[in-house]
């Protein structure tokens, strides 16, 4: 009697065992961000109608799933629009983050354009679409070879518009008597 109260005890506790639910652990192996492609000491230009419209030359760049790295680069950003009177825009950093159409760049950050103004800077967000500079950190650099310096910089290049805080400006007197 004993063994037959064990045996449908063991029966039951089966029966409802396996009608509790388990969680299924799945390891998500998506979430792993690994490089699709590495490039070395590459030179990639973009092409459009009428020139080629970037080049980017770089120590090395890794393409991940959403965002491209770009390590020791320079871009270089051609003027496709008869209408503005500059040639080429030039940006180089350590780091360089591509998502879509902004640009990331970080540490030792130098942004010229022709030879009226270069910047100089830790941190600069740049998009390629609106060509649209910004950065929340201090810079310096020289506009028409007058000395400029502040912090929280805009710059608007289809505008040719330039906002900052805490501006500093030295403009250089060429009739000093």
């Amino acid at each position: 009697m004993d063994i037959k109260l064990f045996n449908y005890s063991l029966l039951i506790l089966a029966a409802g065992a396996y009608f509790i639910p388990v969680d299924n652990v799945i390891k998500d192996d998506d979430s792993k961000d690994i490089p699709l492609v590495i490039f070395e000491k590459p030179i990639m230009h973009t092409l459009n109608e009428q020139n080629v419209s970037r080049t980017v030359n770089a120590s090395h760049v890794i393409r991940y799933k959403t965002r491209d790295e770009m390590f020791d680069a320079d871009v270089f950003l051609r003027n496709n629009l008869k209408e503005k009177n500059f040639k080429i825009e030039t940006l180089k950093a350590q780091v360089i983050i591509k998502k879509g159409d902004d640009l990331t760049l970080r540490r030792d950050v130098k942004y010229k354009r022709d030879d009226f103004i270069t910047l100089n800077t830790n941190e600069l967000n740049y998009n390629l679409k609106t060509r649209l500079a910004q950065n929340s950190v201090a810079y310096d650099g020289n506009y028409y070879n007058n000395y400029v310096k502040g912090t929280n910089l805009y710059l608007d290049a289809f505008n040719s518009n330039m906002k900052s805080d805490n501006i500093h400006f030295e403009i250089e007197v060429k009739n000093k008597k």
